[in-house]
Formats: C-alpha cells, structure tokens, sequence
C-alpha cells in the first residue's frame, strides 16, 4: 500500500513538472540593413534578408503572447507576426539594448580606433564598463532581471516569444544558466537565432533548443 502510495505521488509529481511549465524563446533581431554597426540607433531597420530569416525561424510556431523590444528592428517585424498569427503583441523598453551612449550609430571599427582601452573593457571586465553617456553593464542586467521576474511572473505556464538583442539575450542566459556577465559574453547569439528556455515554479531554467535560420530555411 505505501509503496503504490509512493508510485502515484511521483506520478503527480511528473504531472505538475510538465504542465507547470513557461516556455521562453529569446528571438534576436535579423540582419540590420546597415553593415558593421556595433551598437545600431532605434530606427535602424532589418535588411531584407534579415526579415525574411525572422519568417523562416517563426514559420509554424506559435505562442500566447508576443514581447519586443520597441527599437525599429524588433518592434516591425514583432506587430507583423502578432497580426498574422492574431497573437497578443506587448511592446516592452524594459527590453531594449544597452545603451551605449556616445557609441549608438558608430562601426565597432570606428571604436577600436578611437576608444580601444575601454571597448577591450567590454569583453574583459563588463562588470565595471560603462559606455561613454551610456548604461552601466550592472544598471542594465538589473533592468534585465526585474523584467524577466515580472514577464514570467504575469504569463506563467504560457508560451512567450520575446524578440530582442544580443545584449538582452545575454543577460537572460547569465540569469536562467547561472553564469557570469564575462561567460555570457561568449555565447553566440546570431542575428534571427531563437533560443528556448523551459522556466520552472521553482525559479529554475533548463536550456531547451538553440535554431540558427540556417537551420529554419
């Protein structure tokens, strides 16, 4: 009798670990129509290419609510798919790039040149960066990190497509991976690349899937 007792409490169990369950895919942006920004302004659009990459990753998929950032390369392509798919559309600034400041607009090769010391910064201590008149690297994973709790606090046990930037995407993963600002660094993340996390009750993350749109087409 305890032991089929036993048995059904861990069938539950498997029951609520599955259905209890928020699923999370971080989309960055396609390819900018302007080539070799470092860190593009919020108008900047997608290139065509880049557009089309968006449609072959989200081709057949579906979610219960749609988040993007409100720069141009997220937002356009963000209202498009929700009307196609008649899927709710939340835009959210909590989810835009870092600001860089003085650095928006500017080729990264302009910025080797001109500010080298600090652009190595970046990639060896982002702990302590801070672009010229930008966002500190702590300012904005703390912004990142209010804005994951409250999304999968408000659409828990849902699906959520979250279209965003490299930057973003980065923070999430150092939060739901548990690792540092410098390691997250060296995660890939291409333009059009989905990313799904499952997100648990408990707080906990697992890394589900990474596409690349070559992968999509």
């Amino acid at each position: 009798m305890v032991k089929f007792v036993f048995i059904k409490i861990l069938l539950l169990l498997n029951t609520v670990n599955k259905t209890n369950i928020t699923t999370l895919d971080l989309l960055r942006h396609g390819k900018l129509k302007t080539v070799g920004l470092f860190c593009a302004d919020a108008n900047e659009p997608v290139s065509e290419q880049g557009r089309q990459d968006l449609i072959n990753i989200t081709k057949d998929k579906s979610w219960d609510v749609i988040i993007s950032s409100p720069a141009t390369r997220c937002a356009t392509f963000a209202k498009e798919r929700a009307k196609q798919s008649n899927t709710k559309l939340i835009i959210n600034k909590t989810f835009q790039e870092m600001d860089f400041g003085d650095w928006i607009g500017k080729s990264t090769d302009s910025i080797w040149q001109d500010d080298k010391a600090l652009f190595e910064q970046l990639w060896q201590s982002p702990e302590r960066f801070i672009a010229p008149n930008g966002e500190s690297v702590t300012d904005f994973s703390n912004r990142i990190q209010q804005g994951l709790d409250v999304l999968l606090k408000q659409y828990e046990n849902q699906s959520i497509l979250l279209l965003t930037h490299a930057g973003v995407i980065r923070s999430i993963l150092s939060v739901a991976l548990e690792i540092s600002p410098i390691s997250a660094l060296k995660v890939n993340v291409d333009y059009a690349q989905m990313i799904r996390l499952h997100c648990y009750p408990d707080g906990q993350f697992s890394l589900q899937s990474s596409i690349y749109p070559s992968e999509a087409s």
